[in-house]
């Protein structure tokens, strides 16, 4: 795995990007991103669709290998970390938390997040809340309205449309950075990309396997 990391400052804190979907709070010890949708193969599966369980194998190895690569003490999940119900790839992902038996597990509910606080217990979350606050940064999935608070959240699963030399456009998974609003990336490589409910005015951090770069 290629990490490529970008520090930016937001809140007055310093905050590392990476290319691998998550950013780094140094300060707090913790690995931050968000819409795992864990699950999500298995739901079309289940109705039918034939997906390969290959991408919940390799999304749950890169986060595997990124809280071990930074160190972390905590990962929060800034919500839709399971798709759907209880099924195979829930049960790995519970695997996975029992392998870091020192680092906190935070979940911030998203709209797809729909168990209760004992089953989310029992995979192995410590912390489960609708919104939080970790110094002066606010935490919610969907960031709906206007809020003076510094902000960090996801659901959109922005992504940014460049035109390259050749003529033709690739849209690229991005953090979307405005003055009081961070959106994080999908964390899952199996999602869209939405490239239009996103701020304006904004500075858009694009990235890939090999680089990652700024879009004013």
């Amino acid at each position: 795995m290629n990490i490529i990391t970008q520090d930016i400052s937001f809140s007055s804190t310093l905050l590392t990007l990476t290319n691998q979907r998550v950013l780094v709070w140094k300060k707090h010890s913790a690995l931050i991103l968000s819409d795992l949708h864990l699950g999500k193969a298995a739901h079309f599966r289940k109705n039918g669709i034939a997906l390969p369980m290959q991408v919940t194998l390799q999304d749950l190895q890169r986060l595997e290998q990124l809280i071990q690569h930074f160190h972390v003490e905590q990962v929060i999940i800034v919500g839709d970390l399971i798709h759907a119900g209880a099924n195979t790839e829930v049960s790995l992902l519970q695997l996975l938390i029992a392998k870091f038996p020192l680092t906190k597990f935070v979940l911030i509910k998203g709209n797809h997040d729909r168990f209760t606080d004992e089953e989310w217990k029992k995979i192995g979350i410590h912390e489960i809340h609708q919104d939080w606050y970790l110094d002066n940064i606010y935490f919610i999935h969907h960031a709906s309205s206007a809020t003076d608070a510094y902000t960090i959240s996801g659901h959109v699963h922005p992504g940014i449309s460049v035109r390259m030399p050749t003529k033709r456009t690739v849209t690229f998974p991005c953090f979307v950075v405005s003055a009081q609003q961070l959106i994080l990336p999908a964390f899952t490589t199996f999602a869209g990309f939405d490239t239009k409910s996103i701020p304006v005015e904004a500075v858009y951090y694009a990235f890939h396997e090999k680089d990652m770069f700024c879009i004013p």
